[in-house]
C-alpha cells in the first residue's frame, strides 16, 4: 500500500498517500492533504496523541470549537464553509483508515457541523458589465484571442475553474449538430455542456490560432494552454496555471473599471443569476450547474422580488 510520512516534525503520524491518489482532482488532493496535515499537527500540540488509535471523538469536538472560535491563520474564527470542509476531509480520510482496519471507528460520525451557508455571496456582473469586459480583450494578439475563447466559455457555461483547466482536446465534439464539452466535475463525475455560439466561435478562433503557429492540438493535448512561459518558452503544451485565471480575470475587471473582486467563481454566479434573472426555473439551472440541491442555487438569486410577479396571479377562479 503507498504511503509516506508526511514531511514535517511536528507529528509523528504515518500519511497513506493511497487516499490522496484515488481522487481525480489535483485541486481536492492538495485541499484534502492540508486539511488533514493541520489536524494531525494540532491534535498532536495539544494532546500529544502520537498514533491513529488514539483518536477520539472528543479530539475532533475540541477541534471544530478551536475553528468556530480561533482556527484562522490570524487567530479569527473560521468560516462555516471552512470548518465544514475540514470536516469533511477528515471523516473521508478516517473512513479509509477504518476501511484498512487501522482506525476501529470514524471518529468524526455525528459530530455536529456548522451550516455551510455563505457569510459573503460571490460577486457577480450584470450582462452589460460581461459584454464590456469581453469588448476590452483584444482580438488580434495570440494573448488577447486565448483570454477571450477562456473567458466566454466561463460566462457561457458556469463551469468551476478546475473544470475547465482540466479541458483536453478530444473533450470538444459535435453531437446531433451541437458542439458540446465533456468535463469532469465534482466527485469525478462526467458531465456534458452544450456550447453557447458565441463560445463556439471563438474557441474555433483559438484553435485556428493556435494551428497557425504550429501548435494545432492533438487530441490527449490541454485545450486551453498559456501563450508563452517565461521560465521555459519551449513547454507549451500544459494546461493554464489556476493563478493565471485568476490574474487574467482581474486584470479585465480592472480594465473596464468594475471596483468590486472578480473572481472565476464570479463568472459562474453571473451564469447562474443571468439565467434566472431571463426566466429559467430554478431547478433547470441547478441541473445545469449541477447543484445537488436547489438550495445551492437559490444563493445566487439576486432577482429583485416584484409584486407583480405573485403566483396568486396564476389563480382562475
Amino acid at each position: 500500500m503507498g504511503e509516506r510520512k508526511i514531511e514535517s516534525s511536528a507529528h509523528p503520524f504515518t500519511i497513506y498517500q493511497e487516499f490522496f491518489d484515488n481522487f481525480n482532482s489535483l485541486h481536492t488532493r492538495r485541499s484534502y492533504e492540508i486539511d488533514i496535515r493541520h489536524f494531525f499537527s494540532w491534535a498532536h500540540e495539544q494532546f500529544n496523541i502520537s498514533s491513529y488509535g488514539d483518536l477520539e471523538r472528543d479530539h475532533i469536538i475540541k477541534y471544530r470549537n478551536f475553528l468556530q472560535e480561533a482556527g484562522g491563520r490570524d487567530g479569527s474564527p473560521c468560516a462555516p464553509k471552512t470548518v465544514a470542509r475540514k470536516l469533511a476531509a477528515l471523516s473521508s480520510y478516517s473512513d479509509f483508515l477504518v476501511e484498512r482496519s487501522i482506525l476501529e471507528f470514524n471518529p468524526v460520525t455525528s459530530i455536529k457541523r456548522p451550516r455551510r451557508d455563505v457569510k459573503t455571496p460571490t460577486n457577480a456582473l450584470s450582462g452589460t458589465q460581461v459584454r464590456e469586459l469581453l469588448e476590452a480583450i483584444p482580438g488580434d494578439t495570440p494573448a488577447g484571442i486565448l483570454h477571450r475563447a477562456l473567458l466566454m466559455m466561463f460566462f457561457t457555461t458556469g463551469l468551476r475553474k478546475s473544470e475547465i483547466l482540466n479541458l483536453k482536446f478530444k473533450d470538444y465534439r459535435e453531437i446531433n449538430e451541437y458542439r458540446v464539452l465533456e468535463f469532469i466535475g465534482k466527485g469525478g463525475k462526467i458531465g456534458q455542456k452544450v456550447l453557447h455560439p458565441d463560445a463556439v466561435e471563438l474557441l474555433d478562433l483559438y484553435l485556428v490560432e493556435m494551428q497557425r503557429q504550429g501548435r494545432e492540438l492533438g487530441q490527449e493535448d490541454w485545450l486551453f494552454q498559456p501563450s508563452h512561459n517565461p521560465t521555459n518558452p519551449q513547454n507549451l503544451n500544459k494546461p493554464l496555471n489556476p493563478r493565471t485565471i485568476n490574474e487574467i480575470i482581474d486584470y479585465y475587471a480592472k480594465k473596464i473599471g468594475l471596483n468590486f473582486k472578480v473572481t472565476p467563481h464570479s463568472c459562474r454566479a453571473t451564469f447562474i443569476g443571468e439565467l434566472l434573472e431571463n426566466g429559467v426555473d430554478i431547478y433547470s439551472v441547478a441541473r445545469e450547474v449541477n447543484h445537488s440541491s436547489v438550495k445551492t442555487t437559490q444563493e445566487y438569486d439576486k432577482r429583485r422580488k416584484r409584486l407583480s410577479d405573485s403566483p396568486i396571479f396564476k389563480l382562475k377562479y
